[in-house]
């Protein structure tokens, strides 16, 4: 058996929230979380997971964690550095590599850049997991860059690019594309890279695609397109972090008490935010138009990580949006439905049938999709001033034409 405390950060004090029990036992981690005394009767202290309601006793936990741990714990990327790093140890040791479980990935990465305001160590230790140095500053992208390169390229074979991006606090963010954590002055960003196998110049159009979306009223992370040697590198802005406090994160994965690989509709998302926003008409109406925007740039990787909730005093408000990518493919269907759709050409049928449930009379959802539609006409302008090529713009035409007639149909 194997406990975990968790604590949540509430002002810069990091407050006992609870301990949990985890056990393997034929390869799966199971556990089961019990909320601290002092915290429940702390009139601060909030449900750290829409599972686990704030009362007494012990709550199982579906899967190997709480969603709102797995949402502070590292995604693909950074389980690959952490698993290298686990390898290179034990090479170095004579002994077998590790089987590595979601404990091992959410205690190994960098505290000091956890996403969200959770925090955690284990019953034993003063600190807690994982200490790192310092973040980077953004004078640091070249080096980062390379190494994300040099990780992508070359595998376990250059531990020492491993070492850089994990003592960059870059293990504990979520997502699959290289990324690294660095500090834009005194605030923490994150900066994502280009991968070697990409088609299109993947973070000049997820600029533009945040440019679009704030043009369409859609609230986004403040971010930036840098050239380094010769690359685009986008930097946003961590939304989770109020100067040096933390700020508490759940997925909509997790509001809805889901798994990766779900198949989930925006209704579920819906329905799910009116229990726990304290703004429930102004988040439900930010959330319709954000989908409206996703469907008029065929955003299709939408899927509820990609979505997510910051705490605010009074109840979790809708976090700015991010990682918004158009997909050139007019066939890709997006991964989350809305009111039963999930293919372009019937998204506005969906989005209509679904304004009532988010709050919306249908002469108010016409006016917005009228605003998303105007601003994302402007789509080939705002690509050229992020330096996308002629040629790309072009492979991207089709699927913006396609996108953005069907809606106003």
């Amino acid at each position: 058996m194997t406990s975990i405390d968790a604590y949540v950060d509430l002002a810069g004090t990091a407050l006992p929230a609870g301990r949990l029990h985890t056990s393997l036992r034929r390869g799966r981690v199971s556990s089961t979380f019990t909320y601290d005394a002092a915290f429940l009767a702390d009139g601060s202290a909030y449900a750290i997971d829409p599972a686990l309601p704030l009362t007494r006793g012990a709550w199982p936990v579906r899967g190997s964690l709480p969603g709102s741990f797995l949402d502070a714990a590292p995604d693909r990327w950074g389980r690959n550095l952490i698993s290298r790093r686990a390898r290179a140890a034990a090479a170095a040791e004579g002994r077998p590599a590790p089987q590595l479980d979601d404990r091992d990935f959410l205690l190994g990465v960098s505290d000091l850049t956890r996403q969200g305001a959770l925090r955690f160590r284990t019953p034993d230790d003063e600190a807690f997991q994982h200490p790192s140095p310092d973040v980077p500053a953004l004078i640091q992208l070249p080096r980062l860059l390379r190494a994300s390169e040099t990780v992508v390229r070359d595998g376990d074979r250059d531990l020492a690019a491993v070492k850089a991006l994990l003592d960059a606090g870059t293990g504990s963010l979520g997502g699959a594309r290289p990324k690294a954590s660095v500090r834009d002055g005194a605030e923490l960003a994150i900066a994502k890279f280009p991968h070697q196998d990409d088609s299109w110049d993947v973070m000049a159009w997820e600029k533009t695609a945040l440019d679009l979306a704030a043009s369409a009223g859609v609230t986004v992370a403040a971010s930036e397109l840098l050239e380094i040697e010769g690359r685009s590198v986008l930097v946003v802005r961590r939304f989770d972090r109020a100067g040096e406090e933390r700020v508490g994160y759940i997925s909509a994965m997790t509001l809805v008490q889901g798994a990766d690989g779900d198949a989930r509709d925006y209704l579920e998302v819906a329905d799910a935010m009116t229990t726990v926003s304290d703004r429930t008409a102004d988040d439900l109406a930010q959330l319709w138009r954000r989908i409206a925007f996703s469907a008029a740039i065929h955003n299709t990787d939408d899927h509820l990580r990609n979505l997510g909730y910051v705490r605010h005093r009074a109840g979790w408000r809708l976090s700015p949006a991010f990682d918004l990518n158009p997909n050139p493919n007019i066939a890709a269907r997006r991964v989350t439905s809305i009111a039963g759709r999930s293919e372009l050409g019937t998204e506005r049928a969906g989005l209509l049938q679904a304004a009532p449930d988010f709050g919306l009379t249908e002469d108010a959802a016409r006016r917005i999709l009228v605003e998303v539609i105007d601003a994302v006409r402007g789509w080939r302008q705002t690509a050229r001033a992020n330096r996308i090529a002629l040629s790309e713009i072009e492979t991207f035409t089709p699927v913006f034409e396609s996108a953005l007639t069907s809606l106003a149909a």
